[in-house]
């Protein structure tokens, strides 16, 4: 027995090397797309933002000079509503509307609006009414308040 086994001799011995550490790169094929497709993702969602936020400029603009009013008039509620309007419609779309049509064009119905439509003319044309001046500045902030798509979407 002690013929089948051989001693090993210790100086034949090599010494233990430990393989390298895992290293973080390169990165898999898998994970690289991954990146890859967060980073344009993250990029486009990025665009996007600051895009709407420059679309919006005008109406937080118009937002902002509507709440400055102390005593608001018709006019100058619309002519901050005309100025806004100019920014996302063509002139000649926007420059002839007066009276009932540009109250429509404001969204003004029926339903909410009925006793405004009905003294269109005299609400945008004689000074006082401040019950309809009032009326008339919540229709334009509603407007204001939209965004630029809805906006764009009902005319």
């Amino acid at each position: 027995m002690s013929g089948l086994i051989q001693q090993a001799d210790i100086s034949q011995l090599k010494d233990i090397v430990e393989p390298p550490s895992a290293s973080v790169l390169p990165l898999a094929t898998p994970i690289w797309i991954i990146l890859i497709v967060l980073i344009v993702g993250l990029s486009m969602a990025v665009i996007y933002g600051w895009r709407s936020h420059l679309r919006r400029k005008p109406l937080r603009y118009a937002q902002q000079a509507l709440n400055q009013l102390e005593q608001p008039t018709v006019k100058e509620i619309t002519f901050i509503a005309k100025r806004a309007a100019l920014v996302y419609f063509p002139r000649q779309e926007i420059a002839p509307l007066s009276g009932r049509t540009w109250l429509e064009f404001l969204g003004a119905n029926e339903q909410q609006h009925a006793e405004l439509l009905a003294n269109a003319d005299r609400l945008l044309f004689q000074p006082g009414h401040s019950d309809w001046v009032e009326q008339y500045r919540q229709l334009v902030a509603d407007w204001v308040g939209q965004s630029p798509r809805r906006l764009t979407r009902h005319v």
